[in-house]
C-alpha cells in the first residue's frame, strides 16, 4: 500500500502533525464527512487512516466539530433579533466563528422538533430559556470593522449609522418582509403543506407563471397575435392571483418581470406598472404586497435583476425551513425541491443552498428515491436545453437518449410530462442538425403525444402546433405548414372561447414541470453540477442501510 513519505503502513505521528491544520480545517470549518475527508486524504496526500484513528485524533486535538441544538437555536434567536433592528451579524461559539452556511446547512438537517424550536425562538418565544440563563458561549457580533468577540462592551465605540443606499436598502427590507409574510401565512394555516397525492397549494403560481412562459413560446413561434392576447389574459388574471396568493405568488411575480424583460425591457417596466399599481387598487396599504411594490419600484427592473438572487435566495430559505420542520413526503415537496433547482441553474440561487436543501430532503425522506429519480431525468432535461442553446448537439442528443432509456422502464403511463417535452427535445435537435425528414418525423411524434396527454385544444399542444408550423415554413413545407395554421386557428378559438366563458385559464397546471422551454438563461456548467449532485445523493442513499 502506498503510504506518506515512503512508510509502508498507517500515517505516523510525524505524518499527522503535517496534516492537522489542514484536516482541522476539512472536518471543522468546512464541515465535511468523515468519509470524505479519508477518500480525499487517501487520493490527494496518500494518507492512510482508519475511522477510529481519525477519531482518536480529533479527540486528543480537541476538535469539537457539532453545534449543539441549544446553541443553534441561541444564535438563529440572537440573529433574528438582531435583523429586526438592521444589524448584520456574524456568530462566535467558545470563540470560534462559525461561517453562516454551515448555520444553514445544520438548519435543514435538524430534526423537526429542533426546526421547530428554532423557529419558535425567531418569533420571540422563550422555551425553558431565560434571559438571565442565555449561554455565555454563543456571541453574535456586527462584522468587521467591529470588535472582536473578546472585546469588552466598555471598549467599544460606536459611531452613528449612515443611512444605506437605496440598492442596499431595498432588497434588504423586501426581505424582511417576505420572511414575516410567510410565517405568519404558514402559522395561520393560509398555506399548508398538501398530503401525498392532495392538490398542491401552489398551482395558482404554477398555472399563471405557465401561461405566461407561453405566450413568449407563441411569440417565438410566430404566433404574435396569439401570444398577446394570452399575455393580456396573464395579466387580467393577475387579480385573482393577488387576492388568493399561494406560498410561489411573489417569486412567479418576480420572475415574471424578469422573463418579460428578458423579451423586451418595455415589457418588464409595463408590468411592473401594471402589477404595482393594481396592487394598490385590489389590497390596503398596509399589505405586505404593497409594502413590496413601494420599495421594489424605487429600483425598477435594474434593481430586480440584481436583486433577484438575493430575494429568492431568502424566500426560499424561508419556505424550505416550514418543509423541513415537517416529516411528510408531500407533492409540495417535490415541487418546491424543482423550484430550488429551476432557479440554481439560472444563477438565482447558490448551489451550497441547492446542496443543502436537496440532500436534507432525500436524506430526511421529504422526498422519496423514486422522486429524487425524477427530479435528476428533469435536471437532465435542463441541461439538454442549455447544450441546445449553445449548439452541443452531440451532448445534446445522447443526453435526451437516456432520458428516454429511463422512461421506458418506467410504466407506459408514468411521468407524460417528461415524455412529451423529451419528444419535443428530440424535434428540436433534428431540427438543428439539418435532418429535415428526422425533424418531421419527430415533429409528427409531438404532436400526435401532446393532443393524447393534453388533448387538442390545451396550450402545451398549441405551442407545439406553433413550433412545428413554424419549421414546416421554414423548410419551405408550406401545404403542411397551411394546413397546421388551418387547425391551430380551429383550436385556438375554442381555447380562447372556453378562456372567456370561465374568465379564467382553460387549463389548471398543476406541476411546475409543464412547461419546457428555459425562461431565462442557464449556464451549462450549473445544471451539470445539479445533475451530478443528484446522482451523488441516489447513490449515497443506495450504499445507505
Amino acid at each position: 500500500m502506498a503510504t506518506p513519505n515512503g512508510h509502508n503502513g498507517w500515517a505516523t505521528a510525524d505524518d499527522w502533525a503535517a496534516q492537522r491544520d489542514y484536516i482541522t480545517t476539512l472536518y471543522r470549518d468546512e464541515n465535511r464527512t468523515l468519509k470524505e475527508i479519508m477518500q480525499l486524504m487517501q487520493e490527494k496526500h496518500q494518507f492512510f487512516a482508519s475511522v477510529r484513528m481519525y477519531k482518536a485524533r480529533f479527540q486528543k486535538w480537541g476538535i469539537e466539530k457539532k453545534i449543539k441544538a441549544e446553541e443553534a437555536v441561541e444564535i438563529f434567536r440572537q440573529q433574528t433579533a438582531r435583523a429586526a433592528a438592521g444589524k448584520p451579524t456574524v456568530a462566535y461559539i467558545r470563540g470560534r466563528r462559525i461561517d453562516p452556511d454551515r448555520l444553514q446547512r445544520y438548519r435543514y438537517r435538524a430534526a423537526p422538533l429542533i426546526s421547530k424550536k428554532i423557529m419558535r425562538a425567531e418569533k420571540g418565544a422563550d422555551d425553558e430559556a431565560s434571559g438571565s440563563s442565555r449561554m455565555t458561549q454563543v456571541v453574535c457580533r456586527t462584522p468587521s470593522p467591529s470588535p472582536s468577540p473578546d472585546a469588552t462592551d466598555s471598549a467599544v465605540s460606536i459611531s452613528p449609522r449612515l443611512e444605506e443606499p437605496t440598492e442596499l436598502r431595498v432588497p434588504h427590507e423586501c426581505m424582511q418582509i417576505l420572511h414575516n409574510f410567510i410565517n405568519g401565512a404558514f402559522d395561520s394555516g393560509i398555506w399548508h403543506m398538501a398530503a401525498e397525492g392532495d392538490r398542491a397549494e401552489m398551482n395558482g403560481a404554477f398555472t399563471w407563471q405557465h401561461y405566461v412562459a407561453s405566450s413568449q413560446g407563441l411569440i417565438r413561434h410566430g404566433r404574435i397575435k396569439e401570444g398577446f392576447s394570452l399575455l393580456g389574459m396573464c395579466f387580467d388574471q393577475y387579480k385573482q392571483q393577488l387576492q388568493r396568493p399561494d406560498s410561489m405568488f411573489w417569486l412567479a411575480t418576480y420572475k415574471c418581470a424578469m422573463v418579460l424583460a428578458s423579451q423586451n425591457n418595455k415589457l418588464g417596466d409595463a408590468f411592473i406598472d401594471y402589477a404595482s399599481k393594481l396592487t394598490s387598487l385590489v389590497l390596503p396599504p398596509g399589505h405586505p404586497f404593497n409594502q413590496l411594490w413601494s420599495r421594489v419600484v424605487l429600483t425598477g427592473m435594474p434593481g430586480i435583476k440584481d436583486h433577484a438572487g438575493a430575494i429568492f435566495e431568502s424566500y426560499l430559505d424561508m419556505w424550505g425551513r416550514h418543509v423541513n420542520s415537517r416529516e411528510t413526503n408531500t407533492t409540495n415537496d417535490v415541487q418546491g425541491a424543482f423550484v430550488f433547482i429551476q432557479l440554481h441553474c439560472t444563477g438565482l440561487l447558490s448551489f451550497n443552498l441547492l446542496e443543502t436543501v436537496i440532500q436534507g430532503m432525500i436524506a430526511g425522506r421529504a422526498i422519496s428515491k423514486e422522486a429524487a429519480e425524477f427530479l435528476l431525468q428533469e435536471a437532465k432535461f435542463r441541461l439538454v436545453l442549455s447544450c441546445l442553446g449553445r449548439r452541443r448537439l452531440k451532448k445534446a442528443e445522447t443526453v435526451t437518449k437516456e432520458i428516454l432509456a429511463w422512461l421506458d422502464l418506467q410504466p407506459p403511463k408514468a411521468y407524460p410530462d417528461l415524455r412529451c417535452k423529451t419528444i419535443w427535445l428530440m424535434f428540436e435537435i433534428k431540427e438543428r442538425k439539418g435532418t429535415q425528414a428526422e425533424a418531421l418525423r419527430a415533429g409528427h411524434d409531438l404532436l400526435k403525444i401532446s393532443q393524447e396527454v393534453y388533448g387538442p385544444t390545451h396550450i402545451q399542444t398549441l405551442e407545439a402546433m406553433s413550433a412545428v408550423e413554424n419549421y414546416c415554413r421554414k423548410i419551405g413545407a408550406t401545404g403542411g405548414a397551411e394546413q397546421m395554421a388551418r387547425d391551430f386557428e380551429d383550436r385556438w378559438r375554442i381555447f380562447r372561447d372556453k378562456a372567456n366563458s370561465l374568465n379564467n385559464f382553460p387549463q389548471q397546471i398543476d406541476q411546475p414541470w409543464y412547461y419546457r422551454s428555459i425562461e431565462l438563461g442557464e449556464k451549462v456548467s450549473s445544471v451539470q453540477d445539479t445533475v451530478n449532485l443528484f446522482e451523488r445523493c441516489l447513490k449515497l442513499s443506495d450504499d445507505s442501510p
